[in-house]
């Protein structure tokens, strides 16, 4: 069991996971509809810096033409 897990906040994850190119409203917006892997705690989302890693790997390994039906 991993204890040292980082957690970060839309705004970070907008910063340092995006690297600025995702917009921190964006962020909020993937997370509502179900696209970003995050949790509600009051008014604000938390985010595990591992479930966004996993996540990234997931959607971004294969080019977005390969899941369209010919």
């Amino acid at each position: 069991m991993k204890m040292s897990q980082t957690f970060m906040d839309a705004k970070q994850v907008s910063c340092d996971f995006f690297n600025g190119m995702c917009d921190y409203q964006k962020v909020l917006r993937l997370t509502r509809n179900g696209y970003l892997p995050g949790k509600k705690l009051g008014k604000s989302y938390l985010y595990i810096r591992e479930e966004l890693e996993k996540w990234a790997e997931t959607n971004f390994s294969k080019p977005t033409w390969s899941k369209m039906k010919v």
